[in-house]
């Protein structure tokens, strides 16, 4: 056998078993979203009988219930509210204090003051954030919820766009000086569109951590009426026994928007978290 024959063929193994390593990586994280999918179409019974099995029928009493009785849909229409308006009111925030840091007025002090939120412990700001949000009257409030999601996100949003920010070729806002442009309407109709990816990223980030939080709703709401989706699946559980149909398919609700979003921002968010990682 020839030299190239032989490094061919050890290409093509060594190539088949990073593949082999790969797919079975997948399907060892994509196992527990397939369980929890099955389950979310059989009965209590079903699942105790067969928990691996495929389902004898595909019945969708679990899911009318989960939105219905369960008032899962309720829970769902709050948290898109939450989580839509502080990814929102997030993006135009982080965009103007990352262009003012990175480009009109480079300071390292306040890129570390904002920057240093990322070390800040989790649960370290609820009790503080509590008594905030108790002296201004925005306990059991959406809107209070998700000016807390804004804040606890800033840090990092600001660390990601300030990167890709600086990797804008000046040239662009020099031609915008020149041509009479001002600092908002270089900002809005010129640095927004560029750093779109940047945006992008931090959007969809901020959009999962928002979506997936419990704490901060479970100590903040309590009132029925404004829960999130986090706490209405916790609401399933019963306290002697507990519908893991019902929660399955509780479950299955809550992932269907975030896999929707990623899907549509993968591209996007990719390349926002390559060119902060390479340019910051």
């Amino acid at each position: 056998m020839k030299k190239t024959e032989i490094l061919t063929a050890k290409s093509i193994a060594v190539a088949g078993s990073k593949y082999l390593v790969a797919g079975a990586w997948a399907l060892l994280a994509l196992f527990p979203f397939l369980w929890i999918f099955l389950n979310s179409f059989k009965s209590n019974e079903e699942i105790y009988a067969s928990p691996f099995r495929l389902p004898e029928s595909f019945s969708f009493k679990n899911f009318q219930e989960a939105w219905l009785t369960a008032k899962i849909g309720t829970y769902f229409f709050n948290s898109i509210l939450v989580a839509f308006g502080s990814v929102l009111v997030l993006a135009l925030i982080a965009a103007m204090v990352s262009y003012y840091v990175s480009r009109i007025s480079p300071n390292k002090l306040l890129y570390t003051f904002f920057t240093l939120g990322i070390m800040i412990p989790y649960h370290a700001m609820l009790i503080p954030t509590f008594i905030m949000l108790r002296n201004v009257d925005l306990l059991n409030s959406r809107f209070g919820l998700a000016l807390v999601y804004c804040a606890v996100n800033l840090a990092l949003s600001v660390f990601i766009l300030v990167g890709f920010m600086k990797g804008i070729p000046i040239d662009i806002e020099e031609a915008a000086v020149i041509d009479g442009a001002t600092v908002y309407r270089t900002f809005f109709e010129i640095i927004l569109p560029i750093a779109k990816p940047g945006i992008a990223t931090i959007l969809t980030l901020s959009f999962l951590n928002a979506w997936n939080e419990f704490l901060f709703a479970q100590v903040l709401i309590s009132n029925p009426v404004f829960k999130t989706l986090t706490q209405g699946i916790l609401s399933l559980r019963g306290q002697y026994a507990t519908d893991y149909g019902l929660m399955s398919a509780g479950l299955v609700i809550t992932i269907i928007p975030v896999v929707i979003i990623y899907i549509f921002f993968q591209e996007q968010v990719v390349k926002g978290m390559t060119a902060g990682a390479v340019k910051g």
